[in-house]
């Protein structure tokens, strides 16, 4: 398989939400806002391409038994350069994702990759496959907050997009929003997908 075919897998086919249903937590938690749902995102994508390359280039030197506990030492030391890269750039944002950017190293999209790709594959086709995954879990997060924020605060990254006799659906901002949210995006590209297959 060519390392296109292998990243375009990682967004469609086998899109780590939509479809292996992988990572919902983060998802419904901080899509509240397009700018959260951005950076968590960023943050996530570049933990699983750090984490799952490192796995690929050790993976003939991680004992079996121990696989799973090196998978978590590498995803907490990726999680850890995020944060505090977070933390100094962008501290505002930092406070606002606040205990979620921690999480990350439970999120099972990452150990998913290393577990079910990096540690049977070479480090450039683990890298197409992890930005593939990353660039579709990027795409979930950001489509999920665009309508939650743009219905449930009139906003987009905190810009007002909406009419002013609007009045924002403020259900969007709860949880039960981002599950109905999800839910109905989740329909919606299973329709899509069934066009495709003629059923």
């Amino acid at each position: 398989m060519s390392n296109l075919k292998i990243m375009l897998k990682g967004i469609f086919s086998s899109n780590p939400v939509f479809v292996l249903a992988l990572g919902l937590c983060s998802t419904l938690a901080v899509t509240g806002r397009v700018d959260t749902a951005f950076f968590m995102g960023l943050m996530v994508g570049i933990t699983t391409i750090f984490s799952t390359v490192i796995v690929s280039i050790l993976r003939y030197k991680i004992p079996f038994k121990f696989r799973l506990m090196s998978y978590m030492l590498i995803i907490i030391t990726a999680v850890i350069s995020v944060e505090q890269l977070l933390r100094a750039y962008y501290p505002d944002m930092a406070r606002t994702l606040g205990q979620y950017v921690g999480l990350i190293v439970t999120n099972c999209v990452i150990m998913g990759r290393c577990e079910g790709f990096a540690v049977s594959h070479g480090p450039k086709e683990t890298f197409f496959d992890a930005m593939g995954v990353s660039i579709g879990y990027f795409l979930v997060l950001l489509s999920i907050a665009f309508f939650r924020e743009s219905l449930g605060n009139g906003t987009l990254w905190g810009l007002h997009v909406m009419p002013g006799s609007y009045v924002p659906c403020r259900v969007f901002n709860s949880p039960s929003g981002a599950f109905f949210t999800f839910a109905a995006m989740l329909y919606f590209v299973n329709l899509v997908k069934g066009w495709f297959k003629g059923e």
